[in-house]
């Protein structure tokens, strides 16, 4: 009987169809190289999310808040060897989020969305932390008024130079002016933000408002 040859199969390295390429920070917030991605389709990287670190983006000289916030870039663009991005958004560490909450204090939590100058609808959650204690009334009036000066103020903004005042916390320090007329605030912090057409489905106002009760009742 005539053996039957076994047909080899054929090895494919998978890793050697693997291309690296530059993530790139969008221009408006310098256009420099951040890191590296791996990808063997181009393809499979349009709209790909990455995490990028405040620091890593401008650098220690951030103050103590920029250790804690993550940037989240959407790939947009994918050439040669290099992939270009938009920034969709930011998170707050929920180490610092404990960190400003203290005992004795009253701490707000709310989420909404804001059109800025050029048209796009961003996701804003900020936290209000009180010197002491407050009352439900005086809660109310303190999370109407921030709800009113954000939306304000942020439809006077392009979307980059908002996002560029709320990283570096001025944003929230012309709104906690204002705060204060109402009540003495201890800090407030714009803990999270979303571009809107970056919103993953099934994302909705309620979901959001049952995380931050959450928050609000661990912090």
């Amino acid at each position: 009987m005539a053996s039957r040859k076994k047909s080899a199969k054929k090895v494919v390295d998978k890793w050697k169809l693997k291309r690296t390429y530059k993530v790139m920070a969008p221009k408006e917030l310098g256009g420099k190289d951040v890191g590296e991605i791996i990808s063997s389709n181009p393809d499979n990287l349009f709209n790909r999310v990455i995490s990028l670190s405040y620091v890593d983006l401008y650098g220690r000289d951030v103050g103590s808040l920029g250790y804690y916030i993550t940037l989240k870039l959407r790939v947009v663009d994918v050439g040669e060897d290099r992939v270009m991005t938009e920034l969709v958004g930011h998170t707050t560490a929920f180490s610092y989020l404990r960190s400003i909450a203290r005992r004795r204090r009253s701490v707000l939590h709310d989420s909404f969305k804001v059109t800025t100058k050029d048209g796009k609808v961003v996701w804003v959650k900020p936290v209000v932390v009180t010197f002491r204690k407050v009352s439900a009334i005086m809660k109310k009036n303190v999370r109407k008024t921030l709800q009113d000066e954000i939306k304000a103020r942020a439809a006077k903004y392009n979307y980059y130079d908002l996002m560029k005042k709320i990283l570096d916390g001025s944003f929230a320090t012309d709104i906690a002016k204002e705060l204060n007329k109402i009540t003495p605030i201890s800090h407030l912090l714009i803990k999270k933000t979303e571009l809107e057409a970056a919103r993953g489905e099934g994302s909705s106002e309620s979901s959001e408002a049952k995380v931050d009760k959450q928050e609000e009742a661990s912090a």
